[in-house]
């Protein structure tokens, strides 16, 4: 018997927080439905922090966990869960620059006036330290401290089967960034992949994703749209139809 988790994140915003719940029980529901005799246990978590996501994977016994399904905001460094401050911080000099040169290309622009206070925090699960100050500067959100924020080697990578499925439902986690990802850092289901076994599968938004956007209708499922497959760190499939993925190991309904 084995463990199937599904976590569902906090957010600055109530609607996106009843919506990754929605979605998290539309998972549940499915499991239910594809593996009706199954003894395997479906376990939801609500999480509020980056160190919640990793205490609830870190729960799970050696070598038990088949499946983890994130629904939650997303980028290329992680898993993003951020909040509002009560009162705006004022910005760095370098944090305040790197924010305007960063987001200067961008389909949201940023100017020096704009970036001058901060007035949100982030709470999430990032590949590792420098993604996680890329993040800051990117959203101009204040890092909090070690006991919200994790990064993927607080995760006991143990606890997945060989052949455990993972997939991030939200946004951009499997994005691929020219020259950045070339030659700095890869993205964030890359990362993960990377610790798990060669036959176990990681699937990443290449984009945006939203579920009242699905085509069938159902707008408690985020399984549509561009996506990223990795095996042990390999990328096997790029750039596919999520609703069209059809992989032997694909254990989610």
């Amino acid at each position: 018997m084995g463990t199937r988790l599904i976590i569902h994140t906090d957010s600055r915003k109530q609607s996106d927080v009843n919506t990754f719940e929605s979605a998290a029980l539309s998972l549940k529901k499915g499991y239910q439905a594809k593996y009706p005799t199954s003894k395997d246990v479906i376990k939801l978590v609500f999480v509020k922090t980056g160190k919640d996501i990793t205490r609830a994977i870190n729960s799970i016994g050696k070598g038990s966990l088949i499946s983890l399904d994130i629904i939650s905001h997303g980028n290329q460094g992680g898993i993003h869960i951020s909040r509002d401050l009560v009162t705006p911080v004022k910005a760095g000099f370098i944090e305040k620059n790197a924010h305007e040169i960063i987001r200067r290309n961008s389909d949201r622009p940023q100017t020096e006036a704009d970036a001058e206070f901060k007035e949100e925090s982030m709470h999430g699960l990032y590949s590792d330290s420098s993604s996680k100050v890329g993040v800051s500067y990117y959203y101009n959100q204040v890092v909090t401290g070690s006991t919200d924020i994790a990064i993927l080697s607080d995760i006991k990578f143990e606890v997945f089967t060989d052949n455990a499925v993972v997939e991030f439902h939200g946004c951009r986690t499997a994005e691929v960034i020219p020259v950045l990802n070339t030659y700095l850092k890869d993205n964030f289901a890359k990362n993960f992949s990377d610790n798990l076994n060669k036959k176990a599968v990681v699937i990443g938004h290449v984009t945006n994703s939203a579920p009242d956007k699905n085509p069938n209708g159902n707008h408690s499922d985020y399984r549509y749209g561009s996506v990223r497959v990795y095996k042990g760190g390999v990328l096997v499939r790029d750039k596919v139809d999520r609703s069209k993925l059809n992989l032997e190991t694909l254990t989610t309904p």
